[in-house]
């Protein structure tokens, strides 16, 4: 079940997953060429791009619920500050959430492997509620 759901425009078809301050955080190069890009403590998806619509994210504990939704990624997130931020490629929050592990496993679903319109992002170890 989903913990958050909003719907937000991502300029440059673009989503952040960051775990650390602007200090230390390790920023992937975006190629422009494939669709997911990782780091450490950052990890970059595309998505569809905000001159064509918004994009629907929800955030919860369990994989999304819809069958249209397929498994784009899944891998370990490291955040010394067990805090993990969905942001805009201009550093603009749109959700926030703490984990119980300094290492929680995620798994990013989306209705499209290139430009999803539609992203659930599921994290076993959220602590609390998710905030935008």
């Amino acid at each position: 079940m989903s913990s958050f759901q909003a719907a937000a425009p991502f300029p440059n078809g673009l989503l952040w997953l960051m775990s650390e301050d602007g200090k230390q955080i390790e920023v992937p190069d975006v190629d422009g060429v494939s669709n997911f890009w990782t780091s450490q403590n950052a990890w970059g998806v595309a998505v569809l791009h905000d001159a064509d619509g918004t994009v629907q994210v929800s955030i919860g504990d369990s994989p999304p619920t819809d069958p249209a939704l397929a498994l784009l990624h899944e891998g370990v997130l490291h955040s010394s500050r067990k805090l993990i931020e969905v942001q805009t490629v201009y550093i603009d929050p749109v959700a926030r959430f703490r984990t119980r592990s300094t290492d929680p496993g995620i798994s990013i679903w989306g209705d499209d492997p290139g430009q999803p319109e539609r992203v659930h992002l599921q994290c076993r170890d959220i602590d609390g509620e998710v905030m935008s």
